[in-house]
């Protein structure tokens, strides 16, 4: 008698709860405004990651560096970068690893002990190192397309940068001119 009591009260008690549960789902439907689910819910460009913004753009910390098809070393590798400083911008973050794309659209994900907040950009069209952020300036060298350059300040229209190769040279160029480059 004892036992059937207690089940009695089991099943009072779950009926109770679906009850209350039912009662609050339809009291914030009512209360919502009219917008569906995918409306409402902003999937989030990041999970456990810095809180920086997103896009922004890194470069690579080393020569030698693997782009994998997910987050993590157990995914396989689909890009090999031979290149220090090759520009990547980031496009999401989960825990430790960033979502990067190239300069070409090839998406993968990459360790962050790997990337670099140095500012880098890659010419993508050739064009003139100017003197001065003038179209009319002096020219000090041709700047040949997929060239490896330091960022040094964007501005609107032009970006003062620096290649450094047997020498060191640094101008301007227009910002249209680079893959990487941000606003100041």
């Amino acid at each position: 008698m004892f036992q059937l009591n207690v089940l009695n009260h089991n099943k009072i008690h779950r009926s109770v709860f679906k009850l209350t549960f039912l009662t609050l789902v339809l009291l914030l439907y009512m209360l919502t405004p009219n917008k569906t689910l995918s409306e409402v819910y902003k999937p989030k460009d990041q999970i456990n990651g810095s809180g920086l913004k997103i896009p922004r753009m890194v470069s690579l910390k080393d020569k030698l560096t693997y782009m994998r098809s997910g987050p993590g070393k157990e995914y396989p590798i689909i890009l090999k970068f031979t290149e220090k400083g090759y520009p990547l911008k980031i496009l999401a973050e989960f825990n430790n690893w960033r979502k990067v794309t190239t300069f070409d659209n090839v998406t993968g994900w990459i360790h962050t002990q790997l990337l670099s907040s140095f500012k880098t950009g890659l010419i993508i069209t050739d064009t003139y190192l100017k003197l001065t952020p003038s179209q009319n300036s002096k020219s000090k060298a041709k700047l040949l397309e997929n060239l490896l350059i330091h960022i040094i300040k964007c501005e609107i229209i032009w970006c003062k940068i620096e290649i450094v190769k047997e020498k060191k040279y640094s101008g301007w160029v227009k910002k249209r001119s680079l893959w990487g480059a941000t606003q100041k």
